[in-house]
């Protein structure tokens, strides 16, 4: 009953949250839909980006029964020419606290992960083909933190379904196929489906396959904010239907950072816990 209920919380949000005037609708459509799926899902990848981010991260993870623990990490992105770099760093519980996930993202595709845990004191850098496991213990992966609501071109082959109207709003269907048999083994998904908003350029659900093609995951972009003239999603939920397992997750105090300190987000500073010294 806790599963439906939650579906349903996230469907009436969806709708009042995205819903536009129907001749806003309209406009968007005649317009956008001349795209082909290469330039939607090519939109995403470009989707603008602050250079430099700060912010804290909530989570609350929901079992089949009901029951729910919570967490909380501090978020560090840093945009460079040709590399995204992420930093979260876990603050609460104690038990998690100091406990770190480096993420760089290089357009060479020569992608790197660390992980930080302090009963350990070292750092470990993860393998490729761990991008698709979860991350600490939430619903995401490893390669949904870096992908931040895109689809990576090199891994999927892209397709258009029909356009879908929700209340008075029309969304893009843009639907991906893993291109190989070893980039869907390493992602842990087959294909996905996605609803995808033409005004701001991110997705507001999207469904994950596994590598069977048997549904896996439904994520629901719940709140998009500006900061600083960037649209970022400060509340989305990740629903695991093969578990009955939900993840939400809220940002909060996101703002911009003029210059990040030299070699912060870098593998030999995870052991310095978070740099909560950033955030004004």
């Amino acid at each position: 009953m806790k599963k439906f209920y939650l579906i349903g919380t996230i469907a009436v949000l969806y709708t009042s949250l995205f819903a536009m005037p129907s001749s806003h609708a309209q406009n968007t459509k005649d317009a956008a839909y001349s795209l082909s799926a290469e330039q939607v899902a090519e939109k995403l990848a470009n989707r603008a980006i602050n250079e430099a981010r700060i912010g804290y991260m909530h989570f609350t993870l929901r079992n089949h029964s009901g029951s729910q623990r919570k967490r909380s990490a501090l978020f560090v992105q840093e945009q460079l020419p040709n590399q995204t770099k992420i930093g979260i760093y876990f603050t609460e519980p104690a038990g998690l606290r100091d406990t770190g996930f480096l993420s760089h993202d290089n357009s060479g595709n020569n992608d790197q992960n660390w992980l930080y845990l302090p009963a350990t004191e070292r750092v470990r850098k993860l393998p490729a083909s761990s991008r698709g496991d979860y991350f600490m213990a939430t619903d995401l992966s490893y390669g949904d933190i870096k992908d931040n609501f895109a689809f990576a071109l090199d891994d999927w082959e892209f397709s258009l379904g029909d356009p879908k109207t929700i209340g008075s709003k029309t969304y893009y269907v843009l639907k991906g196929l893993a291109k190989t048999e070893t980039i869907k083994q390493e992602m842990g998904y087959a294909s996905f489906s996605a609803h995808i908003d033409p005004d701001t350029w991110f997705p507001v659900s999207i469904e994950y396959n596994d590598t069977d093609n048997v549904r896996l995951k439904e994520v629901s972009v719940l709140s998009l904010e500006l900061i600083d003239n960037i649209w970022t999603a400060t509340h989305f939920s990740i629903f695991n239907t093969q578990l009955s397992h939900q993840t939400d997750i809220v940002i909060s105090d996101m703002q911009s950072v003029y210059q990040l300190p030299p070699h912060l987000l870098e593998p030999e500073e995870l052991a310095y816990g978070a740099p909560v010294s950033l955030l004004q």
